[in-house]
């Protein structure tokens, strides 16, 4: 996706892009870990669906607990929107995922690309 396409959906819903984006970091106080490679947003304004996407190097432990934290930022934003989804894709380092950006853009990206 290009930055400026990044640009123009994040800056329709800024308010709400911001809200999502500090909830979703505040959740993960706890149960972030080093297997985490970075988390993007895809959002649909017309049906008001936000999908977190997040990666990781490896196989999850029950106490990541993903789930739990997206539950804390739909609670957060429940009145906004009408779905709030969460996808976890596990990812080896090997293989790139910068091209993967949701519409919404990265929120946090690993340090293991050069720029």
């Amino acid at each position: 996706m290009l930055i400026n396409e990044i640009q123009i959906n994040r800056q329709k819903n800024l308010p709400l892009f911001q809200r999502v984006g500090a909830s979703t970091f505040y959740s993960l106080l706890g149960r972030a870990s080093k297997k985490m490679r970075g988390i993007t947003f895809n959002y649909d304004h017309k049906g008001k669906i936000i999908e977190t996407i997040i990666f990781f190097d490896s196989t999850l432990s029950e106490e990541e607990e993903m789930e739990i934290a997206n539950t804390e930022v739909l609670a957060d934003i429940h009145n906004e929107i009408t779905d709030f989804l969460l996808t976890l894709e596990i990812t080896p380092s090997s293989e790139a995922i910068l091209d993967k950006c949701g519409n919404w853009g990265w929120i946090y990206l690993r340090r293991e690309y050069d720029f």
